[in-house]
């Protein structure tokens, strides 16, 4: 594994943000866990296939199941966040040491607190699956970045955008099938070799 480089600068990151613990999230919301998991894989595998990077936080759920489309599909930039420190969930930080061996880049000097904004800080655009109070945090933090980027909400994929969240920052709901449509004219970054 290799620390984040720029010198893929002109490749898109995409980030894929979603809750580590599918279950309870889908309980709670009403829907089928399976629902994430494969919006989650065919996410990842739209990302892969346009030939860019995609960033995740590498714990449980949503971005593990990216990781899994992202990679089956070819991904050659697959951008880990690893948290080293702070207060997370206790399957967490043996679930990021687990994962933190299939990405081929790094960031691993930051906290759980920090992963929030670095995420929104680091991506060309953003694909929401699902909500947490985690996801929650990720988005809200893309209200104080002074050049945020797009960012999708999967519809079906949780009970609703909550409307708080909707008056504050712009992110587009969009179908599981017009993810493709809305990441090809949301990224300004051109596609690179496709797999």
């Amino acid at each position: 594994m290799q620390p984040v480089s720029s010198s893929a600068a002109d490749v898109a990151i995409v980030a894929v943000l979603g809750p580590s613990n599918i279950a309870r999230v889908a309980a709670a919301a009403g829907i089928a866990p399976a629902r994430l998991i494969d919006a989650a894989e065919q996410v990842g595998d739209m990302i892969a296939r346009r030939g860019w990077a995609m960033i995740v936080v590498p714990d449980r759920g949503v971005a593990v199941s990216a990781m899994d489309g992202y990679l089956a599909a070819g991904g050659t930039r697959l951008i880990g966040l690893t948290p080293a420190s702070g207060i997370s969930e206790p399957a967490a930080m043996p679930s990021i040491e687990l994962q933190r061996v299939r990405c081929h880049e790094l960031r691993d000097e930051l906290t759980w607190y920090e992963q929030h904004h670095q995420i929104g800080e680091m991506s060309d655009a953003m694909v929401t699956i699902g909500l947490s109070c985690g996801t929650i945090a990720e988005l809200a933090w893309t209200k104080w970045n002074p050049s945020p980027p797009p960012v999708s909400f999967v519809e079906g994929t949780a009970s609703g955008l909550p409307p708080e969240i909707a008056a504050e920052l712009r992110v587009d709901v969009v179908p599981l099938a017009g993810v493709g449509g809305w990441l090809d004219a949301s990224v300004a970054i051109p596609t690179g070799s496709a797999v």
